[in-house]
């Protein structure tokens, strides 16, 4: 099957029928029905249902498409590293949330004035969520903790993060925590929520509630204001008023979270390359 097939199967999917995906593909319809009919005929299969002059494409054709997905981007990969010299192009980039405010800002400004032709999209998410984008090839490149054992990934590690316990500034004077806890954490998927639950476990300590609050300003500023205790990397810390904030160093197999820059390795890119390398260069990453 060629590649051209490829892109007109895609087309029509997205495009939602052949008269459209002509006119995205600058074709005229014979074409596009030629291109889907030969495809068909080579797989064997039918990639679309015919009726009342409309296609719908189906399960064969969306599992075609998938791969076909991954061919056009291993496909558009190669062709940018045997043809720039310098990264370029977009570069989809994932984080979490605390990176994103403490960690990212320095290597966003220093990446977009050493690599100028390439374009930065940034999404902040938990996670596991962010490694399943990756997996997915929604992203290219993600920062996050404790990213699963998997054949498919590459992983470098960038970041040591400490995780502290925080709680309003009052909480300091009781002899033990509150009976009932509220746990003001970040979304399900969210490595240091789940660190924060182990260490309640561990410590005989139970939620009544947990509050999802994906922003670590409004995280600590509820914790401030009493609603409860939470978990966050001490160097998010100052980037706040702290005042009215009681922290707490915790468990070191706990507190101790590896932050790692997460790609597939069928998807080399320089951009990708590029990227890791000014965040191994920045002034706290690992080894500096």
């Amino acid at each position: 099957m060629d590649i051209s097939d490829l892109l007109v199967l895609k087309a029509v999917v997205e495009h939602n029928g052949v008269s459209r995906a002509a006119e995205a593909l600058h074709r005229v319809p014979s074409n596009i029905t030629a291109r889907i009919k030969k495809l068909e005929s080579e797989l064997g299969i039918n990639l679309f249902l015919r009726e009342n002059n409309r296609l719908t494409v189906t399960s064969a054709g969306l599992r075609l498409l998938e791969y076909a997905d991954k061919i056009l981007q291993l496909q558009k990969s190669a062709i940018a590293e045997l043809t720039k010299t310098e990264p370029s192009g977009l570069l989809r980039l994932g984080s979490m949330e605390s990176s994103a405010a403490s960690r990212l800002p320095f290597i966003l400004s220093q990446f977009h004035h050493q690599y100028s032709a390439v374009q930065l999209e940034l999404m902040t998410m938990a996670s596991m969520p962010l490694i399943d984008k990756v997996l997915e090839g929604d992203l290219d490149l993600v920062m996050a903790s404790d990213p699963p054992s998997d054949p498919r990934l590459n992983t470098t590690h960038c970041f040591d993060e400490e995780l502290v316990l925080i709680m309003p500034a009052d909480w300091q004077q009781l002899p033990e925590l509150p009976g009932s806890l509220t746990m003001v954490g970040y979304n399900k998927g969210c490595s240091y929520r789940h660190r924060l639950e182990t260490w309640l476990i561990r410590h005989g300590h139970t939620c009544d509630k947990v509050i999802e609050i994906p922003s670590h300003f409004t995280m600590i500023g509820c914790v401030i204001a009493g609603m409860g205790l939470g978990m966050v990397p001490r160097s998010l810390l100052g980037l706040h008023k702290t005042d009215g904030l009681f922290v707490q160093s915790i468990d070191d197999d706990i507190a101790n979270a590896p932050t790692y820059l997460v790609s597939r390795k069928d998807n080399p890119s320089s951009a990708i390359r590029a990227f890791i390398t000014c965040t191994l260069s920045s002034p706290d990453a690992v080894g500096k």
